[in-house]
């Protein structure tokens, strides 16, 4: 072929292979588009359920695995934005590590938690919780795992499942001694974050002051509620083969409370991350991996408590019935007098008239 008819069919080709290029990039980007209106018309056909989270000033949590810490800072802004010291936020990695998969969105997060008095640790292992000891000398009424995964980068489905089921089991083992008890009293003490080390060291004659006035208030300190696991992840396949409600209960010590769907509308600000960070291009925004994956939460307790709550429903049950038999005895005498004044009325209305007469 002669070299100026070879030129023209490479560069016919070089030219069919970028307008295929853009083909497919156009076709890829309406895609993500269709995706992200599917997942704005789920949460508008899928509302919040009414299942706002519900704390108080006593509520003491653990957060475990925390990303950019978006879950951590909307927590704290939205729903206990009057005990905001009360949060300790944990994530796996070290803070350098942490800052090179989210970048400024990490940083933004942590300065506004700082700000609000929210404590955080790097290098938390959510598997050896009860190793550290500023975290084991407190009781939490809620310990959060969202979305929790081992991140391994196993190919294999079934050694992926198996990886994911130890992280739990390890994670329900170190995390249970941690839980409050039902009725319990103790203080939360602050904990000592690496962010806060060289301020505290500072002022700590202004640290001691304030236990002694934390030990004069003992007294006054209210009993605690039953502490909660919430282990929160996605129901699709592979993650619904995690089998969590088995593996609280083959821990022979914990239970499946309740479950509830996940709504990442409810927590203004919000942004899932996976565990290998975002990426542009391939991570999804507007929380569209979790909205089209239905997460649901599950509410994992000891099974004492269970055996408690489930005695109290009973009991409830009974005193209802009771309550239900008196009132309607109590209406049964109430018509009968009724009844029997009636007859007596229309004789002293008679001998009235007939004084007037």
């Amino acid at each position: 072929m002669p070299p100026k008819k070879k030129k023209l069919k490479t560069s016919l080709n070089n030219v069919l292979a970028a307008a295929s290029r853009i083909q497919k990039e156009k076709y890829k980007q309406q895609a993500h588009e269709a995706q992200l209106a599917k997942v704005k018309q789920k949460q508008k056909t899928h509302p919040q359920h009414g299942r706002k989270p519900n704390y108080n000033k006593l509520d003491r949590v653990l957060l475990i695995g925390e990303g950019n810490f978006s879950f951590a800072r909307s927590l704290a802004e939205n729903y206990m934005k009057d005990n905001p010291s009360n949060i300790v936020a944990t994530c796996y990695d070290s803070e350098q590590v942490l800052y090179e998969k989210y970048a400024d969105e990490a940083k933004n997060n942590l300065a506004i938690l700082k700000e609000l008095g929210v404590t955080v640790l790097f290098d938390i292992d959510g598997t050896k919780l009860h190793k550290y000891k500023d975290l084991r000398k407190n009781r939490y009424t809620r310990i959060i795992f969202n979305f929790p995964h081992a991140g391994s980068g196993i190919k294999d489905q079934d050694h992926n499942v198996r990886a994911n089921q130890k992280l739990l089991n390890e994670f329900f083992t170190s995390a249970t001694p941690l839980l409050s008890t039902e009725g319990q009293i103790s203080r939360f003490h602050p904990i000592k974050s690496q962010q806060y080390e060289e301020e505290e060291e500072e002022n700590d004659e202004a640290l001691l002051e304030g236990f002694k006035d934390l030990e004069e208030e003992d007294e006054s300190e209210e009993p605690l509620p039953e502490g909660e696991m919430h282990i929160t992840i996605k129901t699709c396949k592979p993650y619904n083969l995690w089998d969590v409600r088995t593996l609280a209960k083959t821990t022979g010590r914990l239970a499946i409370k309740t479950t509830f769907p996940f709504h990442p509308d409810i927590y203004p600000g919000y942004e899932h991350r996976r565990t290998l960070g975002f990426k542009q291009g391939v991570s999804k925004g507007e929380n569209a991996e979790i909205v089209q994956s239905d997460p649901k939460t599950f509410v994992v307790v000891r099974k004492s408590a269970m055996a408690a709550d489930v005695e109290r429903s009973k009991q409830g049950a009974i005193n209802r019935k009771k309550e239900l038999q008196r009132l309607a005895l109590l209406g049964k005498k109430k018509r009968k007098q009724r009844h029997g004044g009636r007859k007596g009325d229309s004789s002293d209305d008679d001998d009235e008239d007939d004084d007037d007469e």
